[in-house]
């Protein structure tokens, strides 16, 4: 199957005004693949006719389908992990400036099947268990996807997911084996709320954040998007609290609002001081 240009002009559109997210005029190989499941899945006889439906709006699930298709979920467990250990020395520096009202939040967002705030979760019961135990400590993952958000809630992984990221000792720690998948317990599920939230909307409403993870989220983004998100997305951190990138992503000629903190291995970004 093929995509005539007008098609793939539509959906370029589509996707840019749904969710933000650009493909370029290269991309008709990977609109093909990424959509040929879904035309099998509806019994479709082409492309076109999926995207005939698109546009009638008749059936308001197929919209959401098309574009969860075009987007990339790629994630892992411990993804680059020097955030997650810059996480603890960011954590450690909040706790006494929280200590009046015992509260951290922690935002994961574009969480896709949830090994982010899985792998976040984790940290938080290794390194501060006794303060989990005293303080409300809450963990937001958020994605466009319903669909990939069902899969973070049920918290199975197969063992090539649990390969890739996750430390021998922390998967026989944290998971249980259920008919061939690995289930994370429910002192893990219990920290993570998932919420269905499009990056590029409205917004529901969030708590203001300690810390933000937007990794590897703004590098489908063209630069006036990503520096409409960051300014939102400062709106919603606390002043002392940090934005964590993905190690290709820069604020750099995006957004001068932010001060760049060093970290263990990498680097995340604080607001700067107003006044």
């Amino acid at each position: 199957m093929k995509v005539a240009e007008p098609q793939f002009a539509y959906l370029r559109d589509l996707l840019k005004r749904r969710t933000g997210v650009c493909i370029d005029d290269s991309k008709h190989y990977l609109v093909v693949a990424r959509l040929l499941p879904l035309v099998r899945q509806r019994k479709l006889p082409s492309i076109e006719t999926l995207l005939d439906r698109v546009r009638q709006g008749t059936d308001k699930t197929l919209e959401p389908q098309v574009l969860c298709a075009l987007m990339t979920h790629e994630t892992s467990f411990f993804r680059d992990r020097a955030p997650f250990e810059t996480l603890v020395r960011l954590v450690t520096e909040l706790v006494p400036r929280r200590a009046a009202k015992r509260q951290l939040v922690i935002w994961s967002a574009a969480c896709a099947t949830g090994q982010e705030p899985y792998s976040i979760a984790i940290t938080l019961l290794e390194h501060f268990r006794d303060l989990l135990a005293t303080w409300r400590v809450r963990i937001i993952a958020t994605d466009f996807s319903e669909q990939a958000l069902e899969r973070a809630r049920a918290g199975l992984f197969s063992d090539l997911e649990t390969a890739r990221g996750m430390p021998p000792p922390l998967l026989r720690k944290y998971f249980r084996q259920l008919q061939g998948s690995w289930s994370i317990v429910q002192e893990c599920r219990r920290l993570v709320e998932f919420r269905q939230l499009n990056l590029n909307a409205a917004w529901p409403i969030l708590p203001t954040c300690d810390v933000i993870f937007l990794r590897n989220v703004m590098l489908y983004f063209d630069v006036p998007t990503r520096a409409a998100l960051v300014q939102r997305v400062r709106r919603q951190l606390e002043p002392d609290g940090g934005l964590f990138l993905g190690g290709a992503e820069t604020l750099i000629g995006i957004d001068t609002g932010y001060d760049r903190v060093a970290g263990a291995g990498c680097s995340y970004y604080r607001p700067k001081a107003r006044g």
